[in-house]
């Protein structure tokens, strides 16, 4: 369903950084049909009209491919939440800030996730007191005991994370069933080529599954969506301004995974 754009002000506003609604007919720049007043917008960086439904379709395909926020279509400007509420339905809305959520959840040392699988809670977690109570937790949502530091499911009582480590390794069944775990994931991540970000172990991966390996479709320069890490995809070396692996060639940037952007790697005379 396309929503209704929605305003509560007049459509031409004093303030270069408003959006706009068009007052007259005009034409979507991406579908190229015209549109009837009040039914297309001009974006606050300039670019437009946009008719309602490219703008729903466009919002969609930048949440498919795990963006946290939206942008312009020419320009990638990001789109302020206050426009994105009169441009999308609630639904896209909601979708669009559980996925900030998470990212920010996910860059944040001392936010948990619940371990249950699809629970949508969070809580903070005290670095400071490293004893089990401290890291035991009872979710509110799915009513489920968890440890916050290791995420192991039922909580670990009386024992550090370390300690109930250690008991496991020691139990010969449970040993088998954690070990199990680990080859399966390493055994997916050698399948599909998939790496992991040196900063914050999440795993990344190219467009082109078939050609991760190589640098026909896509460079080794990467940028991790999760902590914003630069580093390469070959040999995993952080890349700063003024330093590069070699593996890919000094002309070559990062594709900034939230605005689409090039960015610029060596900024500075590069140190190998």
């Amino acid at each position: 369903p396309i929503c209704p754009l929605r305003t509560s002000t007049p459509s031409r506003c004093s303030s270069p950084q408003a959006m706009l609604l068009n007052s007259q007919a005009d034409m979507c720049k991406i579908c190229c049909c015209d549109t009837s007043p009040w039914r297309s917008v001009r974006l606050g960086c300039g670019h437009g009209w946009y008719c309602a439904s490219c703008m729903l379709r466009h919002a969609e395909a930048r949440l498919e491919v795990g963006a946290t926020c939206i942008t312009c279509p020419e320009c990638n400007s990001l789109l302020a939440e206050r426009d994105l509420r009169k441009l999308l339905p609630t639904e896209t809305i909601e979708r669009l800030l559980a996925r900030s959520l998470e990212s920010a959840v996910s860059a944040a040392a001392d936010i948990r996730a619940c371990p249950t699988p699809n629970c949508p809670m969070r809580v903070a977690l005290d670095e400071g007191d490293t004893s089990w109570q401290a890291t035991r937790f009872r979710c509110t949502i799915c009513r489920k005991d968890s440890c916050l530091k290791c995420g192991r499911q039922p909580f670990h009582r009386g024992l550090t994370c370390e300690e109930y480590t250690a008991k496991l390794k020691s139990n010969a069944k449970a040993a088998r069933k954690e070990r199990k775990a680990d080859e399966l994931f390493e055994q997916w991540m050698e399948e599909t080529g998939t790496k992991q970000c040196p900063t914050c172990r999440i795993a990344v991966s190219k467009q082109n599954l078939d050609k991760q390996k190589t640098q026909y479709s896509e460079c080794h320069k990467m940028s991790c969506r999760n902590c914003q890490t630069k580093f390469c995809f070959k040999c995993l070396a952080v890349l700063t301004d003024s330093y590069t692996c070699g593996c890919t060639i000094d002309a070559h940037g990062f594709i900034d995974p939230v605005t689409g952007k090039i960015v610029k790697h060596l900024k500075k005379r590069a140190k190998k």
